[in-house]
């Protein structure tokens, strides 16, 4: 998308927020000045959230944390890293709140696509695929591994199956494994929503790293993306991590990132 019709870095967070609905969020709730995206079965900050491009007052952030808090949840504001916004973190330091995460958003820069292992990576169709899928991402993930900031999967690898029974056939979500011969060593997922070809859940086995298997399962996507009519071929990792260095060097450039403040104690 050329500089001078790419959507606003909100507008863009919006979508984002749309594209997640009943694979993240099992609810977006609007309250005009923000919206609040709910999981039922995921607690963490990352995904029970407000998405704001507002200059909050302290009314508008009871009602966010009334709200959350009626849903269980701590709240959680998420909004771009700007300076104009500078006041509303001073504003939630104030009421008690810390930076819990910093998303860089990364989009594909155009770049030359490395088809190598593209005929080792296959689609998963069928339950016994996801079940191949589901251990490979598991064993992809481990608390011990530099490369790995996320640590093990836990509860999230149920909620990555249940969002595949619901959207993999209308390809809303599209799972993919990447073979060394008749092992599969690499994994990744392709959201599509609207113009957006969201990629997420790379990962690649340790002992295979620095063979390209990880490139391969996340060019692959872009490929795909690309292929399926999108205009945006992004993702999504912690500033300041291995992932967002690994993305930069295979084709991925940073636009913007955009801020999660976690309040950490009752303003009560």
């Amino acid at each position: 998308m050329s500089p001078m019709n790419q959507q606003s870095n909100y507008a863009f967070l919006q979508k984002y927020q749309r594209l997640q609905l009943s694979v993240m969020f099992d609810d977006l709730i609007d309250l005009e000045f923000a919206t609040i995206g709910f999981s039922k079965t995921d607690p963490s900050s990352f995904w029970n959230l407000a998405l704001t491009d507002e200059l909050l007052n302290e009314k508008q952030l009871d009602e966010i944390e009334t709200k959350l808090t009626s849903l269980n949840r701590k709240t959680t504001i998420y909004f771009e890293n700007r300076h104009d916004l500078a006041n509303l973190v001073s504003l939630l330091v104030i009421r008690n709140y810390k930076k819990s995460f910093e998303d860089c958003w990364q989009f594909w820069d155009n770049g030359q696509i490395d088809t190598k292992h593209f005929e080792s990576t296959k689609k998963v169709n069928t339950d016994k695929d996801l079940k191949i899928f589901i251990d490979t991402f598991n064993a992809c993930y481990r608390k011990d591994d530099p490369q790995n900031p996320y640590g093990e999967l836990g509860e999230y690898l149920r909620v990555t199956e249940d969002a595949w029974h619901r959207h993999h056939a209308a390809n809303r979500l599209e799972y993919f494994l990447t073979y060394k011969g008749d092992r599969p060593v690499a994994v990744s997922t392709l959201t599509n929503y609207e113009d957006i070809g969201y990629i997420s859940n790379v990962g690649s086995l340790m002992e295979v790293r620095g063979e390209g298997f990880g490139k391969a399962a996340t060019h692959y996507c872009v490929d795909r993306s690309i292929r399926n009519g999108h205009t945006e071929h992004c993702l999504a990792t912690e500033e300041g991590h291995y992932p967002n260095e690994f993305y930069k060097r295979i084709g991925f450039s940073i636009r913007f990132t955009a801020l999660g403040y976690t309040q950490t104690a009752s303003t009560n």
